[in-house]
């Protein structure tokens, strides 16, 4: 009677097993489908920065002329393979990102450029470069103007986006805005860079 019962007991869980259990060819821990909002979120292009330090005496000089008017070209560390070349030209300097894009954009003072480069990734590859103008004039006080610039890529050239005054409020955040806007589909280089507070 006690082997009868057993039997039937066994044979219920067996059953049990075969129609509401565990499918052996499924797999318990697969995660649910994403949400269309998920999925969309996956698919957006993720935004990053990555800082690399400026200092010109680690820089390779490609060029100089010291008698007639000072102007020098130099290659320096950059973000992976791509260089930073920076222009030097009485008493002002411009740099482009990747490679030259055969113009010389500064500000009007006398000026140096700051020790640190910010790149904008989008999905890990980088597209825009900000970087900090030092206004070394006397009477300056201090100014500094963050300038933001594409990067040179697959022979297409950069270009000069946006300048921005140091004292705008948020402006490393408005830089970072400007430079993403470089990233999306159609956009074209403007024929001169915006311009956020005394810039110039």
């Amino acid at each position: 009677m006690r082997f009868a019962r057993f039997s039937l007991w066994a044979c219920a869980a067996l059953a049990l097993a075969s129609c509401g259990g565990l499918d052996e060819g499924s797999e318990s821990g697969d995660a649910p489908a994403p949400t269309a909002e998920q999925a969309e979120l996956n698919a957006a292009p993720q935004f990053a920065s990555t800082y690399t330090d400026f200092d010109l005496a680690k820089c390779e000089v490609l060029s100089e002329e010291r008698e007639e008017g000072s102007s020098a070209e130099y290659r320096c560390p950059g973000f992976g393979e791509l260089p930073l070349l920076v222009q030097e030209g009485d008493g002002r300097f411009d740099l482009d990102a990747g490679g030259d894009d055969g113009g010389f954009q500064t500000i009007g003072a006398f000026n140096d450029i700051g020790d640190t480069v910010e790149w904008r990734l989008k999905n890990g590859q980088p597209f825009a470069v900000i970087f900090r103008f030092l206004d070394v004039t006397e009477e300056a006080k201090g100014r500094t103007v963050l300038a933001v610039e594409t990067v040179t890529r697959l022979g297409l050239p950069a270009c000069r986006v946006a300048q921005i005054a140091g004292d705008t409020p948020d402006a490393n955040q408005k830089a970072r805005e400007l430079a993403d806007a470089a990233a999306t589909e159609g956009f074209r280089c403007p024929d001169e860079p915006e311009l956020l507070g005394n810039a110039q």
